[in-house]
């Protein structure tokens, strides 16, 4: 008895110490708060935006130099929703992405904002892009392309036509499992899915459900709540989404390669600033002559640019006539980047500047 009692008071000793240390904290996140208040009155008389990812990254990088107990990731998850909780009580800021919830593009827009800011779930790739051009939302999230599938060709649709730019980036291993309200396999008779993803499992679904009809949905989240309404039914989700629609898991991770990654993109009608560390993205129509592709490549070449990307795309009102979709590390402020973005519109029918944002490292 008297072992234990020892025990207690020993651990009272290092409770009052933690509660102290848990005072100082909130105590210190109140005093951040002011100071943050005053940076934003300072970015508002100069119609900054309240979200700088630069900066934040930055203040990442240096306290990964001095943690020496915490670890890593678990660390950006502490910051990233200190920043976030701070931001809103700066300005109430919203972030439209393909919904509903349980979306990877929700995950992905989490790891950007943190929890703290307003999210909107838009039903559709084009409804993200309308949220953000009406002024609904700050920010749109939505898939670019996958490590698999290649480009997800919606979203090259829209971004070609909308006045908004893109502001970052950010990759996600995506991990795909096979829900449904029903306990077994065999049970089966339909399956909802977004298209990537059946591309994405098509050896899974030929081996574990052969035969069985496909109706596609707009996104895995959608997929996953048609599956919870319909009998014998089921859905390539997130594990989120399964949980949130009260779906039972027949199978994880039912991706046909383990490296399988999907890159979002950020919108926005604000530009990003240049970080030193950046990625610019164009579209681009060739004029119809011999050797075109060969002459604006040799742009790159010429001015040391390197293509991180190029995807062509069929025109929607045109014959035989391509969009060119090209990635290249650098910004549009950069010196050597404007130049050979002159040269680029010179040498092509059409160019337009997507956006240049911060490189993910």
């Amino acid at each position: 008895m008297g072992v234990r009692n020892y025990v207690l008071k020993d651990i009272s000793a290092y409770r009052k110490k933690i509660d102290g240390l848990d005072r100082q904290i909130v105590e210190l996140l109140n005093k951040r708060v002011e100071i943050a208040s005053d940076i934003w009155r300072v970015k508002k008389k100069a119609g900054n935006n309240v979200f700088d990812p630069i900066r934040e990254k930055s203040i990442l990088a240096k306290l990964k130099k001095v943690n020496k107990n915490i670890p890593e990731k678990s660390l950006e998850n502490i910051f990233r929703e200190i920043i976030s909780a701070i931001r809103t009580t700066e300005k109430e800021m919203s972030v439209a992405y393909l919904g509903p919830e349980g979306t990877f593009a929700q995950e992905a827009a989490v790891k950007v904002f943190g929890r703290s800011c307003g999210y909107v779930p838009a039903p559709g790739i084009e409804a993200v892009f309308r949220e953000v051009e009406k002024g609904l939302a700050d920010f749109g999230v939505l898939p670019i392309e996958n490590s698999v599938e290649g480009s997800v060709n919606p979203s090259l649709n829209f971004i070609k036509d909308s006045p908004l730019n893109i502001y970052g980036e950010k990759t996600l291993q995506i991990h795909h499992n096979l829900v449904s309200k029903s306990k077994k396999l065999s049970a089966i008779k339909k399956l909802y899915s977004h298209p990537q993803p059946l591309g994405q499992c098509r050896k899974f679904l030929e081996r574990a459900l052969p035969g069985v009809p496909v109706i596609e949905t707009f996104s895995t989240a959608a997929a996953a709540e048609k599956a919870a309404k319909t009998k014998n039914s089921a859905a390539l989700s997130s594990l989120t989404a399964a949980k949130n629609y009260g779906l039972n898991v027949l199978k994880r991770r039912v991706e046909d390669y383990p490296n399988n990654f999907t890159r979002f993109i950020i919108v926005s009608y604000q530009m990003a600033k240049r970080s030193g560390k950046d990625k610019t993205s164009i579209v681009a129509t060739l004029k119809n002559r011999a050797g075109e592709l060969y002459r604006l490549l040799g742009i790159f070449k010429a001015k040391n640019l390197n293509l991180t990307k190029i995807v062509s795309r069929p025109m929607p009102r045109a014959t035989w006539a391509y969009l060119f979709y090209i990635d290249f590390e650098g910004h549009r402020d950069d010196k050597k980047v404007g130049t050979a973005l002159k040269m680029i519109a010179r040498q092509t029918e059409m160019m337009k500047v997507l956006g240049s944002y911060p490189k993910e490292s």
